[in-house]
């Protein structure tokens, strides 16, 4: 915990139109990320958001806000004085220049929980799920009137969670809405009801000429809150409630900035809008975003040793018998990605971006994994590092490396690289030299520190040979942060995929982040992406994200709950609707979340949708025991409608490898089979050919890009919406049940204006032409020309 002397800040309060002064990106790299307010008080790290904190010389606020400011101007303490408004900002003066930083009311509220426990007669009673960490011990109730009490104080959103009557773990009986765990089993959904969004403004782009751009309005809006940049700028607003936005004269001097867009109403805060512009003009053609846009990202994941062997001179099998043959090396290396760039075999199937796992030298042995049944695992993976600066040999050299990026970004793509900053593998002489630089294998209590992912979040070993970092000590986080920073520059990457990044403290990725800022960001003035991966709650998830700490992480909740709507017949899309929105209420409608399609430490969701493999079984264990296989071909079908489901949603979209072609598998490592790129089956070619086109629609249409979301329609089987960016809207539709639906269509959609993409049938009525939706199948139409498949 940080402790200084604090100071109190003057406060001047301001007025909602007050003279600008614009920002040339001199103080504040990149867009500034809102403040979600506490209910009582919320501590700001200035460091987060400018490059030089000294050079804040006034903070301006509101009056429902008043500020402490610590001496070396480093921390805000921002405290509440009465009612706090949905949105407000506060202003930062540096110099010449003024800023805004929104500031955004807390949307948790107080839940009374109740457990009945019917006739059975307990001790003690708690709640754990995703609301408290997994800690059976952290929310006991209370036995009064014949039930069991808690206030819970949550955002809204759905919340897997079980009932631990003395110690004994359950589902709650009282509440039928359950979901797969992924590990053979079934949490309880808890749902927090949250804002009727029916009454809360919806805001969207309607069009621009010249330097005026045009914001529509459905539901009153109260007050409206517009950035160019991180500076607010002056609007207007006519009798039919249009804003009207005058861009400002210093955007033509900038190559490229934002316009950004808030409003809010006494029911709630609307949705956001992101305007992209090329030297003050509005960016409507998606030929003119780069691949430092991240909106534009779309991303492959790429496990080296199961991809392509490349070069087989360094092919090296550990040679133990102990070692089955799916947990040793297969030869995958960075010559056959590199190789696969050349051929453009990403960039045909319109990827721009890859995620490559850990290319760090990892041990020459194999170990013994801790869990029973105890198998024996080498280091193929690439997450047990014995070298924080070497390629592992059996993938390549550090000059090969550099040679794949050099190609990848020749050809227009970025290359995010798999990080492990979370621990080391024994044989890495930093444990010999350093074993203070560690947390402690064994608790005080005499337990082994293994796998309590949620009790010791921050401390847990993974396995008995892969001690973690404490990088609650100074020396140890700068000496790991120096190991990233060595492989961003060596290597000229353009950002991380960081693992384990829940089981590091917070401090670390902001001062790694400084670093990337400080010492890449700022000089070369280029986005550097940081993904992280955490499993566990949005509000989790989201606390290592925003300015000064990562851009994104990985948006499990949301592919947890799209995997049970699209593979399971009998999951309600409005369940995947209701996790949509929570999605969009913590992270905003223009985040670079990471929506994937499976990940190496999931079974594939091809396995699951083509019934290879069941829900209550044990997924890691059905990989040893039994070949799986694609069981029922409607599996295809409905892996379609999940790849098409993450390029039309905001967010970046992140295929698995094998997913382009539903290549089966259970869990680890049965899903990380080696690649097939040839003798591939019709069902195989035509999922090829479907997420082909899918990113081809994605990348060339602004309205999947930087496009608001509504929903149209939503039922059980049934759900279509739009994305609109100006003057050009997408429809989206999808049919998971098992027969044909005919969907009446918006009167806008005009045949010779819009294109189906993907086949449907539209029928002529006489008020609405009709969709004809085939079963598990899914549409996109748009306002571009029909894309060859």
């Amino acid at each position: 915990m940080i402790k200084r002397s604090l100071v109190i800040v003057s406060i001047i309060f301001h007025l909602v139109f007050a003279e600008n002064v614009f920002a040339q990106q001199t103080d504040i790299f990149g867009l500034a990320t809102p403040i979600e307010l506490n209910p009582d008080s919320t501590i700001v790290f200035l460091e987060d958001y400018f490059n030089d904190t000294n050079a804040v010389t006034e903070i301006i606020t509101p009056d429902y806000l008043s500020i402490v400011r610590n001496a070396d101007n480093t921390i805000l303490i921002i405290n509440t004085n009465k009612t706090i408004l949905p949105i407000g900002k506060i202003d930062f003066v540096a110099g010449t220049q003024r800023y805004s930083i929104l500031v955004k009311q807390s949307k948790k509220k107080s839940f009374d929980f109740q457990f009945n426990p019917m006739d059975s007669i307990y001790n003690t009673v708690t709640i754990v799920g995703d609301m408290n960490a997994w800690n059976p011990t952290a929310t006991p109730l209370e036995f009064k009137n014949g039930l069991w009490h808690t206030t819970l104080v949550l955002n809204p959103g759905r919340y897997a969670c079980q009932i631990v009557a003395d110690g004994n773990w359950m589902l709650d009986p009282n509440n039928k809405d359950v979901m797969p765990n992924g590990m053979g089993g079934y949490n309880t959904i808890l749902t927090i009801p949250g804002t009727n969004h029916d009454s809360i403004p919806f805001i969207t782009t309607r069009n621009t000429t010249g330097k005026n751009i045009f914001i529509t309005a459905e539901n009153n809006v109260k007050q409206w809150f517009v950035l160019w940049e991180n500076t607010a700028i002056n609007y207007s607003v006519d009798e039919k409630g249009i804003l009207k936005i005058t861009i400002p004269p210093q955007a033509t001097t900038v190559k490229r900035s934002h316009i950004r867009v808030y409003a809010y109403n006494n029911f709630g805060e609307s949705n956001d809008i992101l305007i992209p512009l090329e030297n003050g003009v509005v960016i409507q053609d998606a030929t003119l975003l780069d691949r430092n846009d991240l909106q534009k990202t779309i991303m492959y994941f790429v496990f080296v040793d199961r991809f392509m062997n490349g070069d087989t001179t360094n092919d090296k099998k550990v040679d133990d018998a102990r070692v089955e043959a799916k947990a040793n090396y297969y030869g995958g290396d960075l010559a056959g990605i590199e190789q696969k760039i050349n051929t453009h075999y990403f960039q045909d199937l319109g990827f721009n971006a890859l995620w490559i796992s850990p290319v760090n030298q990892n041990p020459w042995g194999a170990y013994q994994e801790y869990p029973e049944p105890r198998r024996w695992f080498t280091g193929y993976h690439g997450y047990w590092p014995i070298s924080l600066s070497q390629v592992d040999m059996r993938f390549g050299t550090n000059a090969l490396f550099k040679s794949l990026v050099s190609d990848a970004h020749n050809n227009d793509m970025n290359v995010y690289l798999d990080y492990v900053s979370n621990h080391i593998h024994i044989e890495h002489p930093l444990w010999k030299e350093h074993p203070e630089w560690f947390s402690p294998l064994v608790l005080p209590d005499g337990r082994n520190n293994l796998r309590l992912w949620d009790e010791y979040r921050l401390t847990t070993w993974f396995e008995p040979y892969m001690p973690s970092f404490d990088h609650s000590q100074p020396i140890v986080a700068n000496a790991v942060a120096d190991s990233a920073m060595f492989w961003i520059t060596e290597f000229n990457l353009d950002g991380f995929r960081h693992d384990a990044t829940k089981h590091i403290e917070i401090e670390y990725w902001r001062l790694l982040t400084r670093r990337i800022k400080e010492e890449i960001e700022v000089p070369q003035q280029r986005i550097i992406y940081q993904i992280g991966e955490s499993f566990g709650s949005r509000e989790l998830i989201g606390s290592y994200l925003g300015s000064g700490l990562l851009n994104a992480q990985f948006d499990f909740n949301t592919y947890f709950d799209s995997r049970s709507a699209f593979a399971i017949d009998d999951v309600s899309f409005e369940m995947m609707e209701t996790s949509l929105q929570t999605t969009f209420d913590y992270y905003g409608y223009h985040h670079t979340m990471g929506n994937i399609s499976g990940n190496h430490d999931l079974p594939r969701f091809i396995s699951y949708a083509g019934k290879g493999l069941q829900w209550d079984e044990d997924e890691k264990e059905a990989g040893w025991s039994r070949d799986i296989e694609v069981e029922d071909l409607i599996g295809y079908n409905k892996l379609k409608m999940l790849h098409a489901f993450n390029a039309t949603i905001p967010g970046i979209p992140i295929t698995y490898y094998g997913d382009e072609i539903g290549m089966p598998g259970a869990g680890d490592p049965d899903n990380r089979r080696m690649m097939r790129f040839d003798s591939l089956s019709e069902d195989e070619l035509d999922m090829r050919n479907t997420v082909k086109k899918l990113n081809e629609i994605r990348s060339a249409n602004m309205a999947l890009l930087y496009g608001d979301f509504k929903n149209i329609s939503v039922t059980n089987e049934v759900w279509s919406y739009t994305r609109n960016y100006f003057e050009n809207t997408v429809y989206v539709y999808f049919n998971k049940s098992s027969k044909t639906i005919y969907i009446k269509l918006n009167d806008t959609i005009i045949k010779e204006k819009y294109a189906v993409q993907f086949g449907s049938e539209i029928m002529a009525a006489d008020v609405n032409d009709v969709l004809v939706l085939n079963p598990y199948s899914f549409e996109i139409i748009t306002m571009n020309k029909t894309l060859d498949k």
